[in-house]
């Protein structure tokens, strides 16, 4: 009896343990219990110590790849919006120049017959630089956005899943009889 009796309480506790931390959801790289209230890092650290294949430096270390992907794309966003400004600024800088050259060839060109001289219409254009470097930036933040799509997906990803770890309740039973190496109490958790 005294058995059966420390073996409902081993059960118990097993389960009380289980369900202290049961329900959490994580906003951002913070995990947050069902009542609203942030988890401290000793809160999260003991939360994964009774977590099998867990251990809160996995968590410390995808957060840490979590919040440089959010970065990633924060940063390479505003290049690229910054690079598509640049660009437009630059196009915008050619066509100006374009027009006016051509609009002074249609009226001086038949004046420069009339002296004798050839005329030179090139376009030495100071907006070429501009709307190259706005290509460059537009592109260089283009590709940060992938690689920072990539990376905060896979370790948003990686978050998620531990928190479905944690949240997921072991099971616990308590079986009296023929057992795998016998006959006896097994209790199972």
């Amino acid at each position: 009896m005294l058995i059966l009796v420390l073996a409902a309480i081993a059960m118990a506790d097993a389960y009380l343990a289980s369900a202290q931390y049961n329900d959490i959801y994580r906003r951002g790289a913070k995990l947050y219990s069902a009542d609203g209230t942030m988890l401290t890092s000793g809160q999260v650290s003991a939360m994964f110590r009774n977590t099998e294949g867990l251990t809160y430096r996995d968590w410390v270390r995808d957060s840490r790849g979590f919040k440089a992907g959010k970065g990633l794309l924060i940063a390479s966003g505003s290049l690229t919006g910054a690079g598509l400004l640049t660009l437009g600024v630059g196009a915008a800088g050619l066509l100006a120049e374009g027009l006016a050259v051509g609009v002074g060839a249609v009226f001086f060109a038949p004046l420069a017959s009339l002296s004798g001289e050839t005329p030179d219409f090139s376009i030495d254009s100071c907006f070429k630089g501009v709307a190259v470097a706005g290509l460059v930036m537009t592109g260089t933040g283009i590709l940060g956005l992938a690689t920072g799509a990539t990376v905060y997906c896979v370790y948003r990803k990686r978050l998620d899943s531990m928190v479905e770890a944690c949240n997921a309740r072991p099971d616990v039973s308590l079986s009296v009889g023929l057992q795998r190496h016998g006959a006896g109490l097994a209790l199972n958790f």
